[in-house]
């Protein structure tokens, strides 16, 4: 009895180590190939291929046995794997009480062990299917492959076609890609700031610094110990010094604008008297009413009755500075202006400092001293020395480069050379988070982000990243992305 079966097959995967199919008709309408899977290991130089075949809708003669031969073939050579016997319900029972089906002492079986199973009728069923092999040089880029024969009554086999189903086996590219050194930008002389606030207290309408005043005492020795501290530091150089007073709202504008201007003046010159400090060297700047910072507190305090109320009027740009005030304190119930003059308004009316000094450079052993100390009196470049006194890729050098992100994250070069560090140890949240805070517009930012989700496997946003910096000229960009692209084909 001889059977025809149509074959409906033609699929071609490249470039897979491993590939899993979905299902995939052997025989129109009567079987599918499901869960299809070749792998290879190569450190074992064995082919792994693993597959289900549905049989639920085969029908097979009582006597018949249909015959799957799994083979792997490319050009004149091939190898065929062990074969899966379907076989009817007379033949089953034939092959249970003789041990052996005469088929397969042919010599197309005889050195293979088949894989059997009987066909029950007008059952869901499924045969599962898995062997190894030992791979050969001439199966790359090969085609797995279904050969189908059937034999009945006469117990000859006949090979009726086949049917490939994946190519498998194809070394893959491996991408090189590559990444940049950022060298920092030279800073022939190290500036530094320190920003404080301290909250001096006059009497109303005043600007006379009163040392016994309320909470003076411990706000004046707070701003003169911030001052000091950095005068008694032989590494630094003071140069300037500069201070901002602020007004809270009540009153009108033009009032507040003085008086924050001449209570900055009386704090500049108290710290010049107290401090030694050249008056000419310390800038008092009156900043007037501080609405920005009268929103924020709004914001924090949500228990403000009538809260977006309050936060509409101070973000009206048809009013004047003084219209609204007027209009916050004529809010119903009147507790609403109460509580920002009680709670509010007080914290206001401030002193921001600032200090900015130089500092001076260091040679490579202070420099080894200050980096886990003090690591904002050395700049980038005297980082990079202490880096490169180890060897590349240690891990003192790793600990340097990522001090250098921890005290400059917005510089390109210490977020881009430190994310660097980390991807080289697998890290590629933690580089993607580092790159986060650095300048999204830069070459090299974008350049590296691009490896890093190379690396987490997102294709897609690696292009979109290295595209972004090829636009911007980088070379590096230009050459990952034709890896990449070699990578995918």
């Amino acid at each position: 009895m001889k059977r025809t079966i149509l074959y409906t097959i033609g699929v071609a995967i490249a470039a897979m180590i491993g590939f899993t199919a979905s299902a995939q008709q052997i025989m129109e309408g009567q079987a599918e190939v499901k869960n299809l899977s070749v792998t290879r290991d190569r450190d074992n130089g064995i082919v792994n291929v693993a597959m289900d075949v549905d049989i639920s809708s085969l029908n097979v003669g009582a006597d018949e046995t249909l015959i799957l031969t799994p083979v792997i073939e490319k050009g004149d050579k091939s190898v065929e794997m062990p074969s899966i016997e379907i076989m009817g319900r007379r033949a089953w029972l034939y092959w249970l009480r003789n041990g052996e089906q005469t088929v397969t002492e042919n010599p197309l079986y005889a050195e293979r062990e088949a894989k059997r199973a009987e066909r029950l009728a007008g059952q869901k069923q499924s045969v599962a299917y898995s062997t190894e092999l030992k791979f050969e040089p001439w199966m790359k880029s090969a085609n797995v492959a279904i050969k189908e024969g059937s034999c009945g009554c006469s117990m000859t086999p006949l090979a009726l076609g086949q049917s490939p189903l994946q190519r498998i086996l194809h070394d893959p590219y491996i991408p090189q890609y590559v990444l940049a050194f950022v060298e920092p930008a030279p800073e022939p002389v190290k500036v530094r700031d320190e920003s404080h606030s301290a909250y001096i207290n006059f009497k109303v309408d005043k600007y006379d610094i009163l040392e016994d005043y309320k909470s003076n005492a411990t706000e004046l020795a707070s701003i003169l110990n911030s001052i000091e501290k950095v005068k008694q530091d032989e590494d630094l150089t003071i140069t300037s010094i500069t201070i901002e007073g602020w007004a809270s709202p009540e009153a009108t504008q033009a009032h507040n604008q003085r008086l924050s201007q001449n209570r900055a003046n009386s704090l500049s010159d108290y710290v010049s008297t107290k401090t030694g400090i050249e008056r000419s060297r310390i800038e008092a700047i009156g900043c007037g009413e501080d609405w920005k910072g009268l929103r924020e507190l709004v914001v924090a305090t949500p228990r403000l009755l009538d809260q977006q109320k309050v936060l509409a009027l101070i973000d009206r740009t048809d009013l004047t500075l003084d219209q609204k005030d007027k209009q916050l304190s004529e809010l119903i119930p009147p507790t609403i202006y109460q509580r920002l003059m009680n709670e509010m308004y007080p914290k206001l009316r401030r002193n921001d400092y600032r200090i900015v000094y130089n500092v001076r450079n260091f040679n490579l052993e202070e420099a080894r001293a200050l980096i886990d100390t003090d690591p904002r009196k050395l700049s980038l470049g005297e980082m990079y020395k202490v880096a490169g006194s180890y060897k590349k890729g240690s891990a003192e050098y790793n600990h340097v480069m990522e001090v250098a992100a921890k005290t400059y994250p917005t510089q390109t070069a210490a977020a881009v050379n430190a994310a660097s560090v980390m991807l080289g140890k697998g890290d590629t949240n933690g580089a993607l988070a580092l790159l986060s805070k650095a300048d999204q517009g830069d070459k090299n930012v974008q350049l590296t982000m691009g490896y890093a989700y190379a690396k987490a496997g997102n294709n897609d946003k690696a292009r979109e990243c290295w595209q972004k910096a090829a636009d911007k000229g980088s070379a590096e960009a230009k050459h990952n992305l034709s890896e990449l692209a070699k990578s995918l084909e």
